[in-house]
């Protein structure tokens, strides 16, 4: 187990020049990052949407980079690839930003209903006594559980569309429940959890800080992503390979 996670921390710096897929990944996610505030802080006007659909260009770009890891990961390949060429990543991107989309739209809706809920109970949870406790500790509960089954179900599906399945054949869970029940994709993703939950905390800061930190943390969002999703294919890889 440790050294897979030796084996994902120092993934991003293998092969030729990797201080520049590491700039250009930062630079992207700089690019987007800038966007994102310019179109915040021009809405509502007609600029917003002009930022907003820039910046989804970049952030598809990045997309398409993650799903080549994956990609050559799962063909065993043991350096990161290239941005190079920008055609098949950004097509590889929309891909993924299609997928991420499918995927997100019940749990959100299932959080979204939860929380509403809560805030249209007859009473306030910190001033009901037990059973606003009660009420808001439930709540909680299915949140978590929603983001926890998301977040496991969710690389599995990317596995599938990497490893040259199409969109639909992805979505499908029930083509991906064999992965879902092995070991080596359960110790793969959480590996992977490990890194990726501190790296989006950086993403936050990065999309609300124009500061120098906000600079460090993209490309400190950039570099965990990257290695999350190495730790995450490696899993999938281990769990396809046991189920041959």
């Amino acid at each position: 187990m440790a050294l897979l996670l030796e084996d994902g921390v120092r993934y991003p710096f293998r092969g030729d020049r990797p201080t520049d897929r590491l700039a250009v990944g930062g630079l992207l996610g700089i690019v987007t990052a800038i966007l994102i505030q310019f179109g915040a802080a021009a809405y509502p006007s007609l600029l917003s949407a002009l930022f907003v659909g820039l910046a989804a260009v970049s952030s598809v770009a990045l997309l398409g980079y993650l799903l080549r890891v994956f990609e050559t990961t799962i063909d065993g390949d043991d350096a990161p690839p290239r941005f190079r060429p920008v055609g098949p990543l950004l097509r590889d991107g929309s891909r993924l930003g299609l997928l991420s989309l499918g995927y997100v739209i019940l749990p959100l809706a299932i959080i979204a209903i939860t929380i509403g809920g809560l805030l249209q109970a007859p009473f306030a949870p910190e001033s009901a006594g037990f059973m606003g406790s009660l009420l808001f500790f439930g709540a909680s509960t299915i949140v978590l559980l929603v983001v926890l089954t998301f977040g496991y179900v969710y690389p599995a599906a990317v596995g599938r569309l990497a490893d040259g399945g199409r969109l639909r054949s992805a979505a499908d869970l029930r083509r991906t429940r064999p992965v879902l029940g092995d070991s080596g994709y359960a110790t793969g993703w959480l590996f992977a959890s490990l890194v990726a939950v501190p790296g989006s905390a950086f993403l936050l800061t990065a999309l609300s800080s124009a500061t120098p930190f906000g600079v460090v943390a993209v490309f400190v969002t950039f570099y965990a992503h990257v290695v999350a999703t190495r730790l995450v294919a490696r899993g999938y890889r281990n769990a396809v390979t046991g189920l041959e």
